[in-house]
């Protein structure tokens, strides 16, 4: 089954690359109209940024950068290699925190930002986005042992969060609109800000839920953790990001999506990687 499913997968991905991308030539122009077109046309290589973020982007134990988004960007990447004519364009990808993904865009380093980036207001006046891919939902993640269930049960408490996310600055104002007194402590990656909780040094971690499955589920005895019912604040909007002031590349990506999400190949995408939850280890080995 898995066999068939693999081979199916690949004839779609083929299929929709050779699709031709309709109305290309209006915004495919390496007359300078994008900085970011001519850049790639000029160095022949996409420059992808990704984190360590299951199951949107990251490395796997046989070194492949992989995942949901970066799946989206290889299409992308199949995309310019034909409307450029660039049949051995190729594709690198770059490590970024959370914290350099603005100045890594805008100094060039990277092309697309095709990790777990929320599309938020406040960070349009730096970068621009695609549409959105993904909505997830921010909670509470914490030892089964400590019997935490919502946000009254963490006041005066401290928490861990992503230092540069979505998450803090929106768990920040929830904190200070219900006046509960939470300390955070932040850190440069999920993974650390995990680690905090299962260590005990916080009581909890505030997290997207689709983040936080594939990090319990790796952990040697995942029914010690717990994942809130109730939801912290507002919806998370995943989108890729990119270049400020640069509206013919951002046409074109999401020109692109627009096509890949109407196409069999996103049931395929979206089964593969986003049906993620908790189970005890021995039903994981079944």
């Amino acid at each position: 089954m898995k066999k068939s499913f693999n081979t199916g997968l690949k004839v779609l991905l083929r299929a929709l690359a050779l699709l031709p991308l309709i109305l290309a030539p209006n915004y495919l122009r390496a007359d300078g109209t994008s900085a970011t077109l001519d850049h790639i046309k000029e160095s022949n290589a996409l420059n992808i940024g990704y984190r360590q973020l299951e199951p949107f982007s990251f490395r796997d134990v046989g070194g492949k950068v992989t995942g949901y988004t970066i799946s989206l960007c290889n299409m992308i990447a199949d995309e310019l290699r034909v409307s450029l004519g660039k049949k051995n364009l190729a594709v690198h990808y770059i490590p970024t925190l959370f914290t350099e993904r603005v100045n890594s865009l805008n100094s060039g380093k990277i092309d697309l930002d095709c990790s777990v980036n929320t599309d938020a207001p406040e960070r349009k006046k730096s970068v621009s986005f695609s549409v959105d891919y993904f909505v997830a939902h921010m909670r509470i993640i914490s030892l089964r042992q400590n019997n935490i269930h919502t946000l009254e049960d963490l006041k005066g408490r401290t928490v861990s969060v992503p230092r540069g996310s979505k998450d803090l600055l929106e768990f920040n104002r929830v904190n200070r609109e219900k006046h509960l007194s939470i300390s955070i402590i932040t850190s440069d990656t999920v993974q650390d800000a995990f680690d905090m909780m299962a260590q005990k040094r916080t009581a909890a971690i505030i997290l997207d839920d689709i983040l936080a499955y594939p990090i319990i589920n790796q952990n040697e005895h995942p029914e010690d953790f717990s994942v809130s019912q109730d939801v912290v604040g507002e919806k998370m909007k995943y989108a890729i990001m990119m270049r400020k002031e640069d509206p013919q590349f951002v046409a074109f990506v999401d020109k692109t999506l627009g096509r890949i999400f109407e196409s069999p190949v996103n049931t395929q995408l979206t089964h593969k990687w986003l049906t993620q939850k908790v189970m005890p280890k021995n039903l994981q080995r079944n």
